[in-house]
């Protein structure tokens, strides 16, 4: 009895449905190549401030001394996701932006190690 009354209301439901045509789209073809267009835009411009960063002395002396490859972690930062990338480049404004902020050279050291650090097993965990 229930089934047949299932079957029966999802019977009335697709059938009182309005029609659905090739043309109905919730966004506009314009709108959705903008949104993409500006999409890769804020991709862009992440990648590029978190390569600033890594493209730095600093960051090669901090990637050595844990024995990471610099060059492989700028290789792997475009493999990242879209929210660790955004993550990373909010990180690396801040140390482009203010680098010492009251800082000394050690705990700066210490924060371009952490970003390496985390690129690295962000891009691991993307990969595996």
């Amino acid at each position: 009895m229930r089934t047949s009354l299932a079957v029966a209301a999802a019977v009335a439901a697709i059938l009182s449905a309005p029609p659905a045509f090739s043309g109905d789209h919730l966004l506009s073809r314009e709108t959705a190549q903008a949104r993409l267009a500006a999409a890769a835009a804020e991709r862009r411009h992440e990648l590029d401030a978190v390569d600033r960063v890594l493209a730095t002395s600093e960051a090669a002396r901090a990637a050595s001394s844990v024995g990471v490859d610099i060059a492989a972690v700028r290789a792997a930062v475009p493999a990242l996701g879209d929210a660790e990338l955004a993550d990373l480049a909010v990180r690396a404004a801040a140390l482009e932006g203010d680098p010492v902020a009251g800082l000394d050279h050690d705990i700066k050291l210490l924060l371009e190690i952490f970003l390496i650090v985390a690129i690295v097993i962000l891009v691991l965990r993307a990969i595996g």
